[in-house]
């Protein structure tokens, strides 16, 4: 039994791809002056905003408008549920109590 586990373990290992290939090319391949550029404008026009999160709302409002509504939903719909599952434990709890 343990000679046919290493057997389907070694030919597992055998047969599996070690690196999936998703299309993208060797990592060694990637145009770094593009990574460079994309890094630069981040640093020069997010990192400015971080530091100042009233100007990031003020430039884009729409944005912030619905990221903010969606954790106001998110908030409402986990505070539901829980009052949800509070209700649940609670008659839970009665019809145990009456039924004992």
């Amino acid at each position: 039994m343990i000679f046919r586990a290493i057997f389907w373990i070694g030919l597992v290992a055998l047969l599996m791809p070690h690196e999936p290939d998703l299309g993208f090319g060797r990592p060694d391949g990637i145009n770094t002056g593009v990574t460079s550029e994309v890094t630069t404008w981040a640093k020069d026009n997010v990192q400015t905003g971080l530091k100042d999160p009233a100007s990031l709302c003020r430039y884009n409002t729409h944005a912030c408008a619905t990221s903010l509504s969606l954790l106001g939903n998110i908030k409402e719909m986990t505070v539901h549920s829980l009052g949800d599952i509070k209700a649940q434990i609670e008659e839970s709890r009665r019809s145990h109590s009456t039924g004992s």
